[in-house]
């Protein structure tokens, strides 16, 4: 079973789960919280595959859990449906953004 576990504190591109990783088989829930002190951090999670580029690019393809969700402070998203996928053809990254207010995002993010 995957038991990953990430703190993000920067707006950037972040692999959760890498393509090619053997975790991927065992997901049956990510949880996602807001742990700083500011409004709202903006997240996408998503699948990606490497059409264009190993790194995310806007070349290649991907498939959106959800896109621009705002998570709004001291709040945890929990996404347990329809999470397997095919670990040999897709990365699992998630974007964040500054929050709101224009803080730097805090997350945690845990893969169980």
């Amino acid at each position: 079973m995957a038991r990953i576990y990430k703190n993000i504190t920067t707006g950037t591109t972040t692999d959760l789960i890498a393509k090619g990783n053997k975790e991927v088989g065992g997901i049956s829930k990510i949880t996602i919280s807001n742990n700083d002190g500011h409004q709202a951090d903006n997240v996408c999670l998503f699948l990606e595959d490497e059409t264009a580029a190993a790194t995310t690019n806007a070349g290649n393809i991907k498939y959106y859990f959800f896109k621009d969700l705002d998570i709004p402070y001291g709040a945890s998203l929990v996404v347990d449906d329809n999470l397997s996928y095919d670990g040999s053809l897709y990365h699992l990254r998630m974007v964040t953004q500054n929050a709101s207010d224009g803080g730097a995002p805090s997350l945690t993010v845990i893969i169980k």
